[in-house]
């Protein structure tokens, strides 16, 4: 595997990411301070795929929710789509499907766009025709198509999480956050969910943020992979993948794979003292 100083990213429709010096405390029960996140700088282009792994407790979720908005960083500057967090679509996968048990596959991928019309945007929002078209094309896409009148319950877990997907690029989101979104299923549905997901990503340009324990599964996806470390969580190296895009099985199980794996495991595993974070 080799890598390299820059990346040209994917074109893509959408907005990037710029984290600046961010960091994140939260007081125990014992009245300490624990930082979770300690200036962390991230800079993320429009079209491109990041993945960030590292062990647990590292801060990659929490830095995923500052970003959809759903938490508030203590310092630091953050942009998504050149907004506040909060301020402009984003899409959320997470680790399990939890989809709408009452609505077909169609329904749960329209529902999101389903609420622009209720709650009101902004703008104007999609109209029925438009809602019914962009559905066709995510199923489409997504290989869901024969499927979209299936209730979750009547369909695979691997399934499921590509009506996930699906429902979350409907609503056209700036950026595409996703968090160990494979980590529930079988290996083999694990692996073709990942080149599926190549993909689906690869076809809408979605500037794409990738959380994963795996680290196989974070090479094969990123045109970057951040390595974190923990205590505090920081970003500790940041690896180019030379690769190009939608990558296939063959990629997936490839020797570049194989040693760049090797090479972020010893990363990660070498004592605390020894992991510099990245300037």
């Amino acid at each position: 595997m080799t890598t390299r100083e820059t990346s040209p990213p994917r074109p893509g429709t959408s907005g990037g990411v710029s984290v600046r010096d961010v960091s994140k405390r939260y007081a125990t029960p014992k009245g300490e301070t624990l930082t979770v996140l300690d200036n962390v700088s991230l800079d993320v282009q429009p079209g491109e795929f990041v993945s960030i792994v590292g062990p647990s407790g590292c801060g990659k979720t929490t830095l995923l929710r500052i970003l959809q908005g759903l938490e508030q960083h203590d310092s630091g500057d953050v942009l998504v789509d050149s907004q506040p967090p909060g301020k402009v679509a984003t899409g959320f996968v997470f680790q399990k499907a939890s989809l709408f048990p009452w609505r077909t596959v169609e329904r749960n991928v329209s529902f999101g766009l389903d609420l622009t019309v209720l709650k009101g945007t902004p703008n104007q929002p999609p109209s029925k025709a438009e809602r019914k078209r962009r559905v066709a094309q995510l199923l489409e896409l997504t290989n869901l198509t024969e499927f979209a009148d299936y209730y979750p319950s009547q369909i695979s877990g691997g399934m499921q999480q590509r009506v996930n997907l699906a429902r979350a690029l409907a609503i056209q989101p700036s950026v595409l956050l996703m968090d160990e979104p494979f980590s529930a299923l079988d290996a083999q549905t694990r692996e073709k969910l990942q080149r599926d997901l190549q993909k689906v990503v690869a076809g809408v340009g979605t500037t794409t943020v990738f959380i994963t324990h795996d680290i196989r599964e974070a090479i094969f996806q990123a045109d970057r992979v951040f390595v974190m470390a923990a205590n505090p969580g920081r970003f500790i190296k940041i690896y180019e993948i030379d690769e190009k895009h939608p990558r296939g099985a063959e990629f997936q199980q490839s020797d570049r794979i194989a040693e760049l794996s090797r090479e972020i495991w010893k990363l990660l595993h070498v004592p605390k003292v020894e992991a510099p974070a990245v300037p």
